[in-house]
């Protein structure tokens, strides 16, 4: 069976009677699951022997659905939407709903109830980027006998206001019958989530995009969550004298994705990451937290390159390009009026012998509107604090290379064909562009002016390697 259209196969999980918003009228229905891929598909059937029902018959959007299974089991589903309507004349009508959430276990009474104290969610892959492990190497001084030791590793928190703690954490496993052929040791991290009230799943969910989002900028791949596991201080065990424990729900959701965290045949080179769980202390999270949906189209543009690798380098170039542009448009000029002032402003640092060419770099062109040029320019000089690398770019030509290959890609005018970069020049030009946007979300991240110039030089590094070893191989083949 499909779900939406979608080739995701999902098997019939359980039968049962269910209800809209917890309505009085009760229907029978059959669930279907795929719990590897987050499908999550209600089809409520509806005995019918006359006419075919409205198309209305129930909301296209659902808030939240509650059902007893045969086996008399508890569920509900949350934010459900409408998929596929079916009239079987003369037998049923069925209506087909995916859902985003399911609580197994649990029934609530009202949409407000759906609220919880607490998520664990997993994201699979971020292990090295937290730099901490439960298992280490013992002093082997006067330790022959072991050769790996347990350190349970203790919740790590990343940040905390008044409305939540956010904490990095591995769980591990420790097994407890070692008399086998083969023993696996196995570490899973986690962020958890801990609102001071509690909070809807859509709000959890919000939260740990935010951070997914951070990591997968730190990290240079694309990642996905895993299990997802709340509580709530209503939903508990009861034992003798009245003791109350808390009761864990897993949350089978649709926000699994098919992520291959290798990425082993990548075109883009993977360099070390933008920095590490330890060094994020050193950001301003809620800096971050402030500026993060309007860098949305700027982050989303520089990891597409991360989960789509069948681009062509010609497209990593265009998307790099459009980020850059996209964030000097939103974060330093918007306008060619308040562009004119920040040079104005910016000269005032330079030389008096120096101005009028400095002006001339960074207005050239930029007459009606702010051309690419003029905002790469100023990307470029970095506020005059920092210099980028540009390989075999004459710095002060790089914009206007950039901005005519740009250009010739997007128009493919011939007429800019040989004045346009390709093949390896093209790669490392799009090398140098990550480089400076990179620079910048450092700065967006509050990270302090001499970690930021540090990392961006380490992380041009390779590609500063790669041109001396081309230019290496090219004088050897001269000679021949």
């Amino acid at each position: 069976m499909t779900c939406g259209g979608e080739k995701m196969q999902i098997n019939l999980s359980a039968t049962g009677f269910w209800k809209i918003n917890n309505s009085k009228d009760e229907y029978p229905g059959d669930l279907y699951l795929n719990k590897d891929e987050g499908g999550i598909v209600l089809y409520i059937r509806i005995p019918n022997r006359g006419a075919p029902m409205s198309y209305l018959e129930f909301p296209l959007e659902i808030s939240f659905i509650t059902g007893s299974t045969i086996n008399n089991g508890k569920v509900t589903l949350v934010n459900c939407s409408r998929i596929s309507t079916e009239s079987r004349i003369g037998t049923e009508e069925v209506f087909g709903y995916s859902a985003q959430f399911m609580f197994n276990g649990v029934k609530f009474n009202k949409e407000e109830d759906i609220a919880f104290s607490k998520m664990t969610i997993s994201i699979p892959g971020i292990i090295q980027w937290g730099d901490v492990s439960n298992y280490i190497q013992p002093d082997l001084e006067g330790r022959e006998d072991s050769f790996i030791d347990l350190k349970i590793i203790e919740p790590i928190e990343i940040y905390s206001n008044e409305i939540y703690t956010l904490y990095y954490h591995l769980t591990f496993s420790d097994p407890f019958y070692f008399m086998q052929e083969e023993i696996t040791l196995k570490q899973k991290p986690y962020l958890i989530i801990e609102p001071q009230s509690v909070q809807t799943i859509e709000w959890f969910m919000e939260t740990a995009k935010q951070m997914k989002r951070l990591l997968e900028l730190a990290m240079g791949v694309p990642l996905s969550y895993d299990s997802i596991i709340v509580e709530s201080p209503d939903i508990y065990y009861e034992f003798e004298e009245g003791r109350k424990h808390s009761r864990p729900l897993e949350v089978l959701h649709a926000y699994k994705q098919n992520v291959d965290n290798k990425l082993s045949i990548k075109r883009i080179k993977k360099h070390d990451y933008l920095f590490n769980l330890s060094e994020l202390k050193q950001a301003d999270f809620l800096q971050w937290q402030e500026v993060a949906n309007k860098l949305e189209p700027i982050i989303e543009l520089y990891i597409e390159s991360l989960y789509n690798q069948n681009l062509s380098v010609s497209r990593h170039f265009l998307n790099m390009v459009q980020a850059l542009e996209t964030y000097h448009s939103r974060r330093i000029a918007n306008s060619l009026g308040d562009y004119k002032q920040r040079v104005e402003k910016l000269l005032e640092v330079r030389p008096e012998a120096f101005r009028e060419k400095d002006r001339e770099f960074l207005l050239d062109d930029s007459r009606n509107f702010i051309t690419l040029k003029s905002r790469l320019a100023d990307l470029l000089l970095a506020n005059y604090r920092f210099i980028f690398y540009t390989g075999e770019f004459k710095l002060l030509e790089f914009p206007q290379i950039i901005a005519t290959t740009r250009n010739y890609y997007t128009h493919y005018n011939q007429k800019l064909e040989d004045r346009s970069l390709k093949g390896e020049k093209l790669v490392t030009a799009f090398h140098i562009l990550r480089n400076i946007l990179e620079f910048y979300l450092l700065k967006e991240f509050g990270f302090e002016e001499d970690f930021i110039h540090e990392r961006i030089r380490e992380r041009i590094k390779p590609i500063v390697n790669n041109i001396e070893i081309r230019k290496a191989d090219e004088r050897k083949n001269k000679q021949k």
